[in-house]
């Protein structure tokens, strides 16, 4: 940024910034909140809904609008809203917790106090709430996010407008008029985050927010904020990168010049896996929480699929549901390859695991589930009948084709953009009784049966390359063996893949680990991936022991 920039910003207050920025309000939000029916209604529909109690989110948005134009009421109007609003304000306080409506307990605890304290100083109901304001916001980043300043995954939809209403106030408590006395915890996790909302940026001026809200757009006057209040010279840079242009980053720059493009939080529950910085980058966005993981994968910049993932797995016949939260089990990032590991329990004590392994050279994003037997059906030598079901929902745009006798298929935008390879069926159509990938208003279904097993394992390939199409491609499920006795498919699983002249190898255990042998490669761990070499030997990509 300019220094005069820097100077315009330093002399804006809170009442100051709406009035240059008048849409700095919206900044973070979903339309569904700025653009409702209540705030076209106005200041009446305001101050209906306040005396009913109504604390939606659409009520809490007008109400902070309204404190905001409070400067241009006429005093007896201004001092009956004040009045109004005040008593909002603590019905709100009552009912909001940091833990479920982070962002509606800042604007009725910090913001609009913050507001109503510049409109009117020394009124005795604001001063009691305003004395709280310092501590809530300290206590939101204590709370609420991580020591990098990565927010937790269940609040990852409202990240941006958290961080617009940090923003405002932060500026607002630059200025003596506004006693808003920040700790330096708060502002060190600012800085942070004002990092960490760039990386979850996919270039395009818009956020993601692994939500059914989809993605959020980041106005260029929010982003400059954010920088001329927390960023450095490499945040800065990384904001040219994505679109946001600043006058000393006019040129691209290599990616060793800018932050870590991987990002992960196992507290926050959210990982990125991505392929660089560069404008033909692959990255897949993660975030898992309860019962509930969302992905979104997105290829030079076009997104394929953003969605929860949603995994039907049913054992005889019968649904199993998740019981349990998805909890982190392994996360591996270098100059290879992006790999996450997440697991759940399901009822009657199966387990499912569900990979995430994105290659930075190959383009290659895997995505495979696990599905394991509790202890005591471990031993069931006869097994069960298995099904396990992936759903996709594609990204507006993004068509399916599948092959004609083959059992992979192809996505489409305006031009081919992957390759979606089931390994675990077979190549070939003709006589496939093993499951199915196909497509059904516009969710992508990857199916896989499996008659009198103790496990399976499901994994699906996607070539990131639209060029794929056109090279030789194929896929084999490879034997195992373990002391020269061949393995079932319920004890380990191993795969070949081949696109052009590169071919790579896969291999997962489902029971307990042992010393087995695929295409002349040992392995005792539980999980690998590599590509192989021209003396026949694989370059392990990731090994989990």
């Amino acid at each position: 940024m300019t220094k005069k920039k820097h100077d315009s910003m330093t002399n804006l207050g809170m009442l100051e910034l709406i009035q240059r920025f008048p849409k700095a309000l919206n900044w973070g939000l979903p339309e569904l909140i700025t653009k409702s029916e209540l705030s076209r209604a106005g200041h009446a529909g305001l101050l209906d809904m306040m005396q009913r109690g109504d604390t939606s989110s659409q009520t809490v948005f007008v109400a902070l609008a309204t404190a905001y134009d409070l400067p241009n009421f006429n005093e007896q109007a201004r001092s009956e809203w004040i009045d109004e609003l005040s008593d909002y304000l603590e019905l709100c306080l009552k009912e909001f917790k940091l833990s479920t409506n982070p962002w509606g307990l800042l604007i009725v605890g910090v913001e609009i106090p913050s507001v109503l304290s510049q409109v009117c100083p020394g009124n005795s109901k604001l001063t009691k709430i305003f004395k709280r304001a310092a501590s809530l916001l300290s206590d939101s980043s204590d709370e609420l996010f991580d020591e990098n300043g990565l927010i937790n995954g269940r609040h990852l939809p409202r990240f941006a407008a958290i961080m617009a209403v940090w923003a405002r106030c932060f500026n607002g408590g630059r200025k003596k008029s506004l006693n808003l006395k920040l700790k330096k915890a708060f502002v060190n996790r600012f800085e942070w985050a004002v990092r960490q909302l760039l990386s979850l940026s996919g270039g395009d001026r818009h956020i993601t927010t692994l939500s059914e809200e989809g993605k959020l757009k980041l106005s260029k006057e929010f982003v400059e904020l954010l920088l001329f209040l927390g960023g450095d010279s490499s945040d800065r840079r990384l904001a040219a990168q994505l679109g946001y242009p600043q006058k000393e980053f006019k040129k691209r720059v290599a990616d060793h010049y800018l932050p870590e493009c991987s990002l992960h939080s196992e507290e926050s529950q959210i990982a990125v896996l991505r392929t660089g910085w560069g404008l033909k980058r692959r990255e897949a966005y993660v975030r898992y929480s309860g019962h509930e993981v969302w992905a979104e994968l997105r290829s030079s910049g076009k997104t394929l699929f953003s969605c929860q993932l949603a995994t039907r797995v049913t054992v005889a016949g019968e649904a199993l549901a998740v019981v349990g939260a998805w909890e982190e089990v392994c996360y591996e990032s270098d100059e290879d390859v992006d790999y996450l590991e997440l697991e759940a329990i399901l009822s009657d004590g199966w387990r499912i695991q569900k990979q995430f392994l994105l290659t930075k050279d190959d383009n290659l994003l895997l995505i495979g589930d696990a599905v394991l037997p509790g202890k005591s059906r471990a031993k069931d030598a006869e097994g069960d009948d298995l099904c396990l079901e992936q759903r996709y929902t594609l990204a507006d745009g993004i068509k399916y084709f599948g092959a004609d006798e083959h059992n992979e298929g192809y996505l489409w935008g305006e031009n081919p953009e992957a390759v979606v390879l089931p390994l675990a069926l077979p190549e070939w159509r003709v006589g496939n009784r093993e499951g199915e990938l196909n497509v059904k208003q516009q969710v992508l279904s990857y199916r896989v049966t499996k008659g009198q097993h103790r496990a399976v394992y499901a994994p699906l390939l996607f070539v990131l390359n639209g060029k794929a199409a056109t090279k030789k491609y194929t896929w084999r499920r490879l034997s195992v063996a373990e002391e020269l006795d061949r393995q079932p498919e319920d004890i380990a699983a191993g795969f070949r893949i081949q696109v052009g002249k590169r071919q790579w190898l896969l291999y997962r255990s489902l029971t307990e680990f042992g010393n087995r042998t695929l295409l002349g490669q040992n392995y005792s761990s539980e999980f690998a991936f590599g590509e192989f070499q021209e003396d026949g030997t694989v370059y392990e990509y990731v090994e989990i022991e």
